[in-house]
């Protein structure tokens, strides 16, 4: 399978990665992580070239890897510093190096060219460390493509019903969807008018609100990162009347057929209320580890090993717009960096 190679994805939460060596396959490579004494984050390929064992079998010495095999140490850039055995290191003794860095409490990976890698490419997810609001973290791992992740989530008229408990099919003939391009982010947006207000965001207000205009509206940059502004204001008042809230969802490709997927509720309301961050951890826990995981898990097995679900001609819905879209700009990136590639080589040729 062809992944966008130049583009940050996620590695790890921050908090995650202490001063152990972290495994971590991503894009269908082995990669190891660590922080150096200096509270920097490395990343290197998790594959020793002598024996090609992991190093994450190994330890952290000053700020290099010790192969836990033989004892070659590589340091952050990774090169071969120390052979234990050998007067001269062999020059072919390195591993690749990735550029990371830590931003909105995550630790982001570049998976491609070195000299690309460019902080200004990471998506605004400050949501994640304001203060006026609260966050919840999760993490799940999807035995399916990261595409029918994403599919799931820029088509939110699934949450009628995979997501039944929480909300109650109800005035969908006059449901307004939108698709929008906007400096290279897709943004797929649902606004629900007049309807009764679904019990989650019954919870959420206390309880006071009855019919409700209700909205859902999700933004895509690539390669896999997702941000949903949501919420509900009585019928016909402004959105600043109502709440709402932030869904962040982060999708790392481990192989084709299994995705490392981190989400932190953001909300807006009641920031200091113990009960309703454990009512959202309760909707996280079922929404997406017991009804959007088994459903996409399942949509997975049906399809196989095809790569691109629009080869297999699926019916499309209005619905799909988004989803549909999302996809075909992803390719597109995909595409042109693999003609640059192709591109540089003839050059290097001539």
């Amino acid at each position: 399978m062809k992944y966008l190679q130049n583009a940050w994805y996620i590695a790890v939460r921050s908090d995650e990665l202490s001063t152990n060596l972290f495994a971590r396959r991503i894009l269908d490579k082995p990669i190891v992580l660590f922080r150096k004494n200096n509270g920097e984050v490395a990343a290197l390929e998790d594959k020793c070239p002598h024996r090609f064992v992991p190093l994450h079998l190994g330890r952290i010495v000053d700020d290099t890897i010790q192969c836990g095999y033989h004892g070659l140490q590589f340091d952050c850039t990774g090169k071969c510093v120390v052979a234990p055995f050998d007067s001269k290191i062999p020059t072919t003794a390195r591993v690749t190096s990735f550029p990371v860095l830590e931003r909105f409490g995550m630790v982001w990976i570049w998976m491609g060219s070195f000299e690309k890698a460019d902080p200004g490419e990471i998506p605004d997810l400050s949501c994640m460390i304001d203060p006026q609001r609260t966050q919840v973290h999760g993490y799940a791992k999807i035995k399916c493509n990261y595409e029918l992740v994403m599919d799931n989530l820029a088509d939110l008229s699934h949450a009628y019903y995979v997501h039944g408990s929480f909300y109650t099919p109800q005035g969908l003939e006059r449901t307004e969807h939108s698709v929008t391009e906007e400096n290279g982010a897709v943004y797929s947006k649902f606004h629900f008018p007049d309807i009764e207000v679904p019990s989650l965001w019954n919870n959420y207000a206390g309880h006071t609100l009855s019919r409700i205009d209700r909205w859902s509206e999700m933004r895509w940059n690539a390669p896999s990162n997702l941000l949903l502004y949501a919420g509900v204001t009585p019928t016909g008042q402004p959105r600043s009347d109502g709440i709402n809230l932030y869904g962040v969802h982060m999708l790392t490709p481990e192989t084709p057929s299994t995705t490392h997927y981190y989400y932190c509720h953001c909300r807006g309301f009641q920031i200091d209320d113990s009960e309703t961050t454990e009512q959202v951890k309760e909707w996280q826990r079922i929404a997406f580890q017991e009804e959007d995981k088994p459903m996409l898990e399942a949509q997975q097995a049906s399809i196989g090993t095809v790569d691109n679900l629009l080869s297999l001609k699926p019916v499309l819905l209005s619905s799909d717009t988004g989803a549909v879209r999302i996809r075909r700009r992803l390719q597109e990136k995909i595409k042109a960096e693999i003609q640059s590639d192709l591109d540089l080589q003839k050059e290097a040729i001539l």
